[in-house]
């Protein structure tokens, strides 16, 4: 039986700019202007306000910011998120990013907006080639302690396999879940034994191993916006509609997908399937396990 929830709305705004230069990242190749980061600024409010206004109306219940660049070292991000986390009917607010802002100005921003500590979900990326495991799983503690609620991973190069399995020991004091994603662009399959050591990471890797189906009727509990205006069922689906600016729609309408596969976790994770819900919960996207379940 899958477990009830509201909408959850996945966010995306004009930003393309990172703090990081991995090298294989386009966004770390583009610093953002003042003109680029206040329109993204500007998006942001405008999205908020409309959240705001619109939440009891559609049924909305979380938020999580997928944003392409790194979206958290921005105070604007934290201050809106909190306005969101303030309203009764929210029950979690989120977003991916590498953590390297300042924990401290982070949550005092938050929680001076009117944020809810207990609300806050943070999906968690190492980025190997600019943090220490050590040092990541200690800003992770550090989170963990006050309050928050994260998850934590990487991509599962194989290279890496030792250095994954020394940040999960670091981890797993703090019951901290860490994900592994497939990599993509390998250019052959995984090995026996490099499926088992990450399957020993991360027990729910299996399901990055095979593309899962698509499936839009599974699809109806969430929808992308991105701060331009348009929506889509996921961040790979087809535009729905196209908007002037990221004002949410009077319904939420029905999921559009013409993909023959859901090939990353934004896609497949967020489906109303049992098992992404008996795993994660309500809002799987936020990639928390429910407690006790593997981690």
């Amino acid at each position: 039986m899958l477990i009830d929830a509201k909408h959850m709305i996945l966010y995306r705004g004009s930003l393309k700019s990172c703090n990081y230069r991995c090298s294989y990242c386009p966004f770390s190749k583009h610093p953002g202007s003042e003109r680029e980061l206040e329109k993204d600024r500007e998006q942001w409010f405008s999205f908020v306000e409309d959240y705001r206004e619109s939440a009891d109306r559609l049924g909305l219940g979380a938020l999580m910011i997928t944003p392409y660049g790194e979206a958290m070292i921005h105070s604007w991000y934290w201050q809106g998120l909190g306005r969101i986390s303030a309203l009764p009917g929210t029950d979690a607010v989120g977003a991916q990013t590498n953590l390297s802002f300042s924990i401290e100005e982070a949550l005092e921003q938050y929680t001076s907006a009117g944020g809810r500590p207990e609300k806050l979900r943070l999906w968690g990326t190492f980025h190997p080639e600019m943090t220490a495991a050590e040092e990541f799983a200690v800003r992770c503690s550090r989170l963990r302690r006050a309050g928050v609620q994260l998850c934590a991973g990487s991509v599962g190069v194989p290279e890496n396999i030792g250095l994954l399995k020394e940040l999960k020991a670091a981890l797993a004091p703090e019951g901290i879940y860490l994900w592994v994603n497939r990599q993509d662009g390998l250019g052959r399959p995984y090995t026996r034994q490099e499926e088992e050591a990450f399957l020993e990471i991360d027990p729910y890797f299996d399901r990055e191993l095979t593309l899962v189906p698509a499936h839009k009727e599974l699809c109806r509990g969430r929808l992308f916006v991105e701060g331009n205006g348009r929506l889509r069922t996921c961040n790979i689906a087809p535009v729905i509609n196209q908007r002037s600016c990221a004002i949410l729609p009077e319904r939420i309408p029905e999921p559009v997908c013409s993909r023959r596969y859901c090939s990353c976790y934004l896609a497949y994770g967020g489906r109303e399937d049992e098992r992404s819900r008996s795993i994660f919960g309500p809002y799987p996207l936020f990639r928390i396990p429910l407690e006790g379940n593997k981690i």
